[in-house]
C-alpha cells in the first residue's frame, strides 16, 4: 500500500471506533507486522512511534498547513506489547517485541491522493545517513528483504526533499499511538484505527537508544488526542459497507497536530 492511493481520514469517538472495528472484522482481514522481532503471541497490542522531521524554521509544516499539495518526511518505529507477559517479566523490555529499525518515508499528498517512498534504516545509522546520504549494506539488505528491487528511488526522494529545504532537516516532533489495522486480500483497501495519540518533543538521546521508543519512555506528552483517528486507503472505489457507516472525512494531519502542540 505504498503506491499512489486515495486516503480519507476521520476523527471518531471511542464508540464510533468500535462500530468501525466490528464492520472491518466482518469484511476485512486483521493485519499486523509479522517480520523479524514481531510478537506473534495472541493478544499482542501493536504500537507505532512516528518521528516527523522539519527544519528549525518549520518549512515542511508551513508547506503543509492549509495546502493540498505537499511533502513530509517521517520515520516510523513499530513495536508489539504483550500484556499477558507481565506476570513473568522481570524487566519491562521483556514485554516488548520490536526491530531496531526505523522506516524512513517521504510521503506526498495531492488533494485526497497520497504516495510514499520508503526505506528501512537501522536506528543507529540514521544520523550518518542524513550526514552522508549513503546506503549501507544493512540498509540494502533490509530493502531487498522487504520490497525487493533497488533502493535508489527512496534515497533519491529523501535527497530531493532535503535539498529543497533552506535549512537542514532534523527530528522535530514525535507521535505515539496504538494501531489496529485491516486490509483486503488484494491490498487495494486498508483501514486503520489509531488510539491514544500523544505528542512528544524528541528526546536528546533519540538516535542513541537501543530499546524501542515505547511511549512511557518519552516523558510527559505535550498534548494528547482523545478521539480515534480512522484512515481509509483505497486503490479503487470504496466498498458500500464503508459508506453505510455514515462517517464524514476531515482534513487531519498527525504531523501538523504534533508540530502545533509543540511549537504553537
Amino acid at each position: 500500500m505504498t503506491a499512489h492511493r486515495r486516503e480519507d481520514k476521520y476523527l471518531v469517538s471511542a464508540e464510533a471506533a468500535k462500530a468501525v472495528a466490528a464492520a472491518a472484522n466482518r469484511h476485512l482481514i486483521p493485519h499486523r507486522f509479522r517480520g523479524d522481532g514481531a510478537n506473534l503471541l495472541p493478544g499482542a497490542k501493536h504500537f507505532v512511534t512516528t518521528i516527523y522531521f522539519d527544519t528549525p524554521g518549520r518549512e515542511l509544516f508551513h508547506a503543509a498547513h492549509g495546502h493540498s499539495q505537499h511533502l513530509k518526511l517521517r520515520a516510523k518505529e513499530y513495536y508489539d506489547l504483550h500484556p499477558d507477559l507481565t506476570e513473568t517479566a522481570t524487566d519491562v523490555a521483556e514485554l516488548v517485541r520490536f526491530q531496531p529499525i526505523v522506516w524512513l518515508e517521504v510521503k506526498s499528498k495531492d488533494a485526497a491522493f497520497t504516495g510514499k517512498q520508503r526505506i528501512g534504516i537501522p536506528k543507529v545509522d540514521v544520523p550518518a545517513f542524513f550526514a552522508e546520504g549513503r546506503l549501507t549494506p544493512a540498509m540494502l539488505q533490509i530493502h531487498e528483504a522487504t520490497y525487493g528491487g533497488d533502493a535508489t528511488a527512496a534515497l533519491t526522494a529523501v535527497a530531493r526533499l532535503c535539498a529543497s529545504c533552506k535549512e537542514p532537516l532534523r527530528a522535530d516532533c514525535l507521535v505515539s499511538y496504538r494501531r489496529q489495522a485491516w486490509q483486503d486480500e488484494a491490498g487495494a483497501l486498508r483501514l486503520t484505527i489509531d488510539h491514544g495519540l500523544a505528542f512528544f518533543r524528541p528526546p536528546p538521546d533519540l538516535w542513541l537508544r537501543r530499546k524501542a521508543l515505547v511511549r512511557e519512555s518519552l516523558g510527559a506528552p505535550v498534548a494528547t488526542e482523545a478521539r480515534r483517528v480512522l484512515e481509509v486507503k483505497t486503490r479503487g472505489p470504496a466498498p458500500a459497507w464503508l459508506a453505510e457507516l455514515g462517517l464524514a472525512p476531515i482534513e487531519f494531519s498527525k504531523f501538523e497536530a504534533a508540530s502545533t502542540a509543540i511549537h504553537g
